[in-house]
């Protein structure tokens, strides 16, 4: 598969976790779960591997404010493999999303968006590193 990548994540920005309650997401044609989010991009949980260099959006979650942010797939890598009934198999992928091109507006409701995924944290959950 083109564009996976295994190994440790390197972070230019702090990215914070997005509660499980905030995740859930269809952004079309895909679902896709949000794992982190950041100034510059978000991390995704999702069934199919996506290429690396694909345009994409990003819908938060209502609770976050909505807003569609542009963005590119920058790497994506198999998470793991579920067991479903039947003995059927689905596999789980992760992608990293780069954004691209955000206006004022969309920097502006993403700060608050990580602003309210921050305070919703308690400090002990909070991802420094």
């Amino acid at each position: 598969m083109s564009g996976m990548r295994s190994g440790t994540e390197r972070r230019r920005v702090m990215r914070v976790d997005v509660p499980r309650h905030l995740r859930g997401g269809e952004l079309e044609p895909h679902f896709v779960y949000l794992l982190n989010l950041s100034p510059l991009g978000v991390r995704v949980a999702h069934l199919e591997p996506w290429h690396e260099g694909v345009l994409c959006s990003v819908d938060l979650a209502p609770a976050l404010g909505v807003l569609r942010l542009p963005g590119r797939v920058v790497w994506t890598r198999l998470r793991g493999t579920e067991r479903l009934l039947e003995g059927d198999r689905r596999d789980l992928y992760e992608s990293g999303i780069e954004f691209t091109r955000l206006n004022a507006e969309q920097q502006t409701a993403l700060a608050a968006a990580l602003d309210t995924l921050r305070t919703a944290q308690p400090v002990s959950d909070q991802d420094t590193r």
